[in-house]
């Protein structure tokens, strides 16, 4: 993370990550569609209905467990409106906790479909 200490903008793009990943795994076990909002939770859930309503191969992307990272206030958990806020929200032990969170999710959704030439 660097000397900088800025672990608001570490939390924020962890999120963000996040966020990106399981839209992703949604476009791709649903087909082209507009996925709006922000709400980790909310796509989470998404991504877990994909096991009854998605394709046979989509269960393989879902992440298990589903995100722990939520959408909440921080430092408790993750908005998209923190890139505006002032830093000193996130304490670095808490920005290197969802930095990993996004990297688990990354891998399991993104980097496994590439992988598998699912996405390019």
């Amino acid at each position: 993370m660097g000397n900088a200490k800025r672990y608001d903008g570490a939390g924020y793009h962890a999120g963000y990550v996040i966020e990106c990943a399981l839209k992703t795994l949604l476009l791709v076990g649903h087909g082209r569609r507009q996925l709006r909002g922000h709400d980790l939770g909310a796509l989470s859930q998404q991504a877990a209905a994909l096991t009854v309503a998605g394709s046979p191969w989509t269960a393989r992307y879902i992440p298990k467990p589903l995100p722990r990272l939520a959408y909440d206030t921080p430092p408790q958990g993750w908005q998209e409106t923190m890139r505006y806020r002032a830093p000193g929200d996130l304490t670095g032990s808490i920005a290197q906790s969802w930095l990993a969170e996004s990297e688990r999710i990354y891998r399991a959704t993104v980097a496994a479909m590439r992988k598998d030439g699912v996405i390019q």
